[in-house]
């Protein structure tokens, strides 16, 4: 590893280092026709350095200090190539030096730390993808970034894992409703067998009321969801970007410094509140959360594949569930519930249920329905009272 030509030397952090090309690393492209998506291009600008990634429907841009830099140059890295190398340093920093070397006429970095010596070619940089910009017309609002990862984690297990006709079926549905003085923040997400919404109130503090919240509704497509949940800190504020007819929906955390840019889903999401909000259901059970959790466990012995059938039956105070798999195996259990009525059952997928249940945040929990021909709603919380609401309709099986 002859070095004739020295055109860019940095010192950087291992740890701030790895942390981000492991973020950005995610929204690289390795199996694409395209080989110039499986790099990272690393923009150096003195003692500051951007790393981007991208598979052409994500764009993620994250800022850096570099532990000791005077210069600028741009290098475009293989991402895997890089990552592998840089987790298997024992030291706190290391170098990346630009090679040009004129007898062969070729480009390659030098990764040097302590004993550790590696050479890795570059691809061409002006080949990497031109990166979108924030409109300055763009709607803008801030989240904070526990509540933005809240709504996400408790939905997202609901988004349609393919969906030819609907593709904002394969997303999260966010609304930022700010129209009765206390603004809300509201996640959906359906595949069609079950539908599952999130409400949550921003939190009444001075740090919250100087928040920018305009209404506005847009769908975040599955893979950005992934994005942002290894990228968000969940003390931070993150910025959210959005303008009707635009083709990118844009997340930005300023302090500590990378900006997502999303390609956004074509059409429009299905209009779920007449599902959850516009039908009355009379026919209701309050249950333990972790009793009902428990009783799909240990139901759920033929848990191969996706579709595990359960049968429930409601009659006073006690809730039986049933099933079976295709050796004829059978499982009955039961627990108290707080339900007086008519007695009445319903098959559903066990998966659907117990996800629906993992992911209410609330102790108790309430199933409901006006027919069981169509489905059961499970929720819990109340806007006014506790500041969030939880609803989860899952369709019956069979």
């Amino acid at each position: 590893m002859d070095i004739n030509k020295n055109q860019c030397s940095v010192t950087f952090d291992k740890k701030e280092f790895d942390d981000i090309i492991s973020k950005a690393k995610n929204t690289t492209e390795s199996k694409s026709i395209l080989p110039i998506l499986s790099n990272f291009l690393i923009e150096i600008e003195n003692s500051r350095y951007f790393v981007k990634a991208t598979d052409l429907e994500n764009y993620i841009k994250i800022e850096g200090k570099a532990e000791q830099s005077d210069v600028s140059c741009v290098l475009c890295i293989n991402s895997k190539k890089l990552s592998d190398i840089i987790k298997s340093l024992s030291s706190a920093t290391f170098t990346i030096t630009l090679v040009e070397d004129d007898v062969s006429k070729s480009r390659y970095i030098q990764i040097q730390s302590g004993r550790s010596k590696f050479k890795l070619t570059l691809a061409e940089a002006s080949e990497f993808p031109a990166f979108p910009e924030i409109e300055e017309d763009m709607i803008s609002n801030t989240i904070l970034g526990s509540l933005l990862l809240e709504g996400l984690e408790r939905t997202d297990y609901a988004v349609a894992k393919e969906d030819t006709a609907n593709p904002t079926l394969t997303g999260v549905n966010v609304i930022f409703d700010n129209q009765n003085g206390r603004p809300l923040i509201e996640f959906a997400a359906t595949d069609g067998n079950r539908l599952t919404v999130f409400k949550k109130q921003y939190p009444q503090d001075e740090t919250s009321q100087e928040l920018t919240i305009n209404n506005v509704s847009f769908t975040i497509p599955k893979k950005t969801v992934k994005i942002l949940k290894t990228i968000v800190n969940k003390a931070s504020f993150v910025n959210v970007y959005y303008k009707p007819g635009s083709s990118f929906l844009i997340f930005e955390d300023k302090i500590t410094g990378w900006t997502l840019f999303s390609r956004l889903l074509e059409g429009e999401f299905p209009d779920y509140k007449m599902y959850i909000e516009h039908i009355e259901r009379p026919i209701n059970a309050k249950i333990q959360r972790k009793e009902l959790r428990d009783l799909i466990k240990r139901l759920s012995f033929s848990g191969e594949g996706s579709v595990i059938p359960i049968k429930l039956t409601f009659s006073d105070n006690i809730l039986i569930g049933e099933t079976s798999d295709r050796e004829f195996t059978e499982g009955r259990d039961e627990i108290d519930i707080d339900y007086v009525g008519d007695a009445f059952s319903v098959d559903l997928n066990a998966r659907y249920l117990k996800e629906a249940v993992d992911y209410a945040p609330s102790d108790y929990i309430n199933v409901s329905t006006d027919d069981p021909m169509n489905g059961i709603l499970v929720s819990c919380g109340n806007l006014e009272e506790e500041g969030f609401y939880y609803a989860s309709l899952i369709m019956p099986f069979g």
